[in-house]
């Protein structure tokens, strides 16, 4: 685990894996053997599995295999575990994930999809927002809304994180996107429709947190030094009063001052104001130094996989933005929008921005929660017909086999999604599929006008199936085939070509001689080429085979690209024909 750590860009606590070992250790002591992770075998990682299975129904034994699959191919790739099974698979089923029609199904919905008093709140809560804080919160919600997508990457958006279309006028818009659980970093795809939604949360939230992170760079650009706001800026390396300090951190309550530097046990000392009454001041120094502890610990990185800082981050935001328990934002120093700000917004339906905005009461309580809107999203674009592997893409996944987890449609929508893809390809104005009915090999054989010409022939390769094996070596080839007096100029260019075979030939003996470098296997080669071109020519200028015979050689014994990948791995070549075999020729009244 220590390794993992450094080597993946990960921050997740690795509570999986400390469970997988868990029940690696039960599965040692249930066979009574030494807890040691030397002597795993395959025999011991299916007993964990087993007993793992037999603890927890679900999906638990295989999140537990899932977990022990990297640790036994680690101790096998370090040469820590001889007997470590080379490729070691869990083998236990997942559950299955698609209970549109099961018992459980309307409440799983009803959990994991949005109430419609919810989908229709936050709208009123982004148009309603005002403050800051409930302006930030209100459109990173927006965000979420405009494409699925897991609220830690939008913590994870740089300030510039916009893509301009390629396109002027192009409703489409990007957004640079970083993604999380094992999928790489990507451009997400904002739809259309979506587009001024997203546009206009992102410069709402921009707006908002400008100052933040201004903030930011100023403790980049000097770290060991306080921000103070214009209006404080007189008071640096002053002695500063409660007052003083009240309005540097922005206490707006009389005695928070004092209450805060005493919970920190900063020194105060007795002192004289111009008027010649008592009272106590604190040392900038001390004020100074206790405020910078409160930096982010990672400062200047707020992401750690990206390498964003907290001065180009976009959700980066004053310490104490949403007020908490009559707690006051602070105009000296920042911290990261995260999950818990947001849950305590929206998932609480007795607090938070729905009930300071008036969209919930105790009487009718509205919550929601982050992941509801990627189940709901997915769940869209699994009714209006997206593939698996167009929602995959869009919602950051890099198995496709993870989007059933999302799909929560109702048997009706089940049915009239089939329907609908029934109806497109059965439709015949162009904009559906046309279903072919099925043809035999030899209707299919009559149908084909796949090939192209060449300079001695004409290929009959169909490179819709596959890709040419053998890649200019048209003469070596036995779908390359001619016909016998269709061009009068045919016998002329065999002759010329073979003409150069011999005259390169010719060049490459003489390598061979002078000893260079790869000479024999060229001359080879040529000598392969002139037997193909004579055999060729000598087909072209019989009298006895008339014209409008088609030719085709027979099998050269040049190794095709599948041949000689065989060959490199090792495996017997298949047996060719040599390459003086009998020509095969059809004459145009067979």
């Amino acid at each position: 685990m220590r390794y993992t750590a450094v080597t993946s860009a990960n921050t997740s606590p690795p509570v999986a894996h400390l469970i997988a070992l868990r029940e690696l250790l039960r599965a040692f002591e249930d066979k009574g053997l030494i807890a040691d992770l030397c002597s795993i075998n395959a025999h011991i990682l299916d007993h964990a599995v087993s007993l793992a299975s037999a603890r927890k129904a679900g999906g638990y034994a295989s999140r537990v295999g899932v977990c022990l699959a990297p640790l036994s191919r680690f101790l096998r790739d370090k040469k820590l575990a001889v007997n470590a099974p080379v490729a070691w698979q869990h083998g236990h089923p997942w559950p299955s994930q698609r209970l549109h029609l099961s018992g459980k199904a309307d409440e799983r919905r009803a959990k994991l999809l949005p109430s419609q008093d919810a989908i229709d709140a936050l709208p009123q809560a982004f148009l309603l927002a005002e403050k800051p804080g409930d302006v930030i919160l209100a459109s990173v919600m927006a965000l979420l809304v405009c494409a699925p997508s897991r609220v830690n990457e939008v913590f994870a958006l740089p300030e510039d994180c916009e893509i301009k279309p390629l396109v002027d006028g192009e409703d489409g818009h990007l957004l640079r996107w970083a993604g999380s659980k094992g999928y790489r970093d990507f451009e997400k795809t904002i739809p259309g429709v979506m587009t001024d939604l997203a546009r206009t949360a992102i410069d709402r939230i921009r707006a908002a947190t400008g100052e933040a992170r201004h903030i930011a760079l100023w403790y980049e650009n000097h770290p060991t030094e306080l921000y103070l706001p214009d209006d404080c800026a007189h008071l640096r390396g002053q002695s500063l009063s409660a007052a003083e300090l009240s309005q540097i951190i922005g206490f707006t309550k009389k005695g928070s001052a004092t209450e805060w530097a005493e919970s920190r046990k900063i020194a105060r000392v007795l002192a004289r104001s111009p008027s010649g009454q008592k009272m106590y001041i604190y040392r900038f120094e001390d004020i100074e130094r206790e405020i910078l502890g409160l930096l982010p610990r990672d400062f200047p990185i707020a992401d750690r996989p990206t390498g964003l800082k907290y001065s180009q981050a976009l959700t980066v935001v004053h310490r104490n933005e949403f007020g908490y328990e009559g707690s006051v934002r602070w105009r000296c120093m920042i911290t990261l929008l995260d999950y818990n700000n947001v849950q305590r917004n929206f998932h609480f339906p007795h607090k938070g921005i729905f009930i300071r905005l008036g969209l919930s009461t105790p009487e009718h309580p509205v919550s929601i929660r982050t992941n509801q809107l990627r189940h709901y999203l997915n769940t869209l674009a699994q009714t209006g017909g997206l593939s698996e592997v167009e929602i995959a893409a869009w919602s950051g996944r890099k198995d496709i086999r993870q989007n059933a987890a999302y799909d929560h449609r109702t048997p009706d929508e089940v049915l009239a999604s089939i329907r609908m893809r029934e109806k497109q390809t059965s439709s015949a104005d162009g904009r559906g599929v046309t279903i072919n009915s099925p043809v035999n090999r030899t209707e299919a054989a009559a149908r084909a006008i796949q090939g192209h010409s060449t300079d001695l022939g004409f290929c009959e390769h169909d490179f819709a199936s596959s890709p040419c094996a053998r890649f200019m070596e048209c003469l070596h080839c036995t779908e390359h085939s001619c016909v016998k007096g269709l061009d009068p100029h045919h016998l002329e260019r065999v002759s010329t070509a073979l003409q150069h075979a011999q005259r390169s030939l010719i060049e490459a003996e003489a390598g061979v001689m002078k000893e260079y470098e790869g000479a024999i296997e060229w001359a080879t080669a040529h000598r392969q080429h002139i037997i193909r071109l004579e055999q060729l020519h000598a087909a072209l200028s019989d009298p006895q085979i008339p014209d409008g015979s088609i030719i085709r050689l027979s099998k050269s014994d040049r190794y095709s690209v599948v041949e000689q990948a065989m060959l490199d791995q090792g495996m017997e070549r298949p047996a060719l024909a040599s390459a003086h075999s009998t020509l095969l020729t059809r004459t145009a009244d067979d």
